[in-house]
């Protein structure tokens, strides 16, 4: 059922649909007024934390200097918020949504509770990547991607469908990668705390959570890192082969697109489908320069929100190139994504 204030905010839109409202300049739309962003999650996680950093500066950067609120929507795993944002949200720019990078990829799945198409959403960006990287103990010996290709490593996975899991099950299954998978544990912490006592000798989870988590392991000579896993370059793991340098031809690279979509668009903001072109168009500027500001940048650091963000244009062609992806294709890929762990 959609929440009563959203109904309110639906009947509101339909009520400005004339061609007076039309005719109103972008600051026009915005002056005075207060923009929504839906979380699709609870209060308190990442998404939320992101939403609200964009929340205090988006509004500074936007014709007509609105007022910015935050409304949780969790539900389905981000599934119920993106399902509203494109079927009922009003679409007069004045709403959007941020919500699990997961989303990216589910409409190619054909799961039945996604009411939604990725390439039909106003990107605007994000304020984050998400590459993940795989990384070995120093115990387990391994230093290069090539001590990887020539041996076993035992790795640590939560359940299928988490990074944990799936980054390592790219390796194996398209790469010819021989990680020996130990899984069922509850969550990445678990995992991390299996590497430090020696249960597992490698992990793969996404570059940001291992920061945060422990900073020191890299600097120190903790761990190896091995290979980083993203579709596009990271500064920050510049020197280390890519999971895009493997990719042997055409095909190879289409998957990674695929799979690797959500890496990109980390920490996503978007609008429904329909919103008036020039009210997209401002928002994606204000969006780009509001990431590029000293006090987002200085807010973001105090916040302890990793900031890479990426452009809404890039997102959007790359999810556009996916959805028209040939069924076989997709058919592979998914067959990736759903894979058992390897015995």
């Amino acid at each position: 059922m959609i929440p009563r204030r959203f109904r309110a905010a639906t009947l509101a839109a339909a009520l400005l649909a004339g061609g007076a409202a039309r005719a109103q300049s972008v600051a026009d739309v915005y002056k005075g007024r207060a923009m929504e962003i839906i979380v699709g999650a609870g209060a308190g996680g990442g998404y939320d934390v992101n939403a609200r950093l964009v929340a205090r500066h988006l509004g500074a950067f936007t014709p007509g200097a609105p007022s910015v609120v935050v409304a949780n929507m969790p539900g389905g795993g981000g599934i119920a918020a993106t399902n509203f944002l494109y079927n009922v949200a009003p679409k007069n720019g004045l709403v959007l949504g941020t919500f699990s990078n997961a989303m990216l990829t589910q409409p190619l799945f054909g799961a039945d509770s996604v009411k939604f198409e990725t390439g039909g959403f106003g990107w605007l960006g994000s304020t984050s990547r998400e590459d993940g990287v795989c990384i070995a103990s120093r115990a387990s010996g391994a230093r290069s991607l090539d001590d990887l290709r020539r041996r076993r490593l035992v790795v640590g996975t939560t359940a299928p469908g988490t990074t944990t899991h799936l980054f390592p099950t790219l390796l194996n299954r398209v790469f010819g990668f021989d990680f020996k998978f130990v899984t069922g544990y509850a969550d990445g912490g678990q995992v991390v705390l299996a590497l430090e006592r020696g249960e597992i000798e490698a992990l793969c989870q996404t570059w940001s959570s291992l920061k945060i988590a422990h900073p020191e392991w890299v600097p120190q000579g903790r761990v190896q890192p091995l290979v980083s896993i993203g579709l596009g370059a990271n500064p920050e793991l510049a020197g280390l082969p890519s999971i895009m340098d493997l990719a042997r031809d055409d095909e190879q690279r289409a998957m990674l697109e695929i799979v690797l979509a959500p890496t990109l668009a980390g920490r996503p903001f978007a609008l429904p489908p329909g919103v008036p072109a020039e009210r997209l168009d401002a928002l994606r500027k204000a969006f780009v320069t509001m990431t590029q500001s000293a006090a987002f940048i200085e807010d973001a650091r105090r916040a302890r929100v990793e900031l890479s963000p990426a452009d809404g244009l890039e997102i959007d062609g790359l999810l556009r190139r996916i959805s028209a992806a040939p069924p076989a294709l997709v058919a592979k890929v998914r067959a990736i994504v759903e894979a058992a762990p390897p015995r």
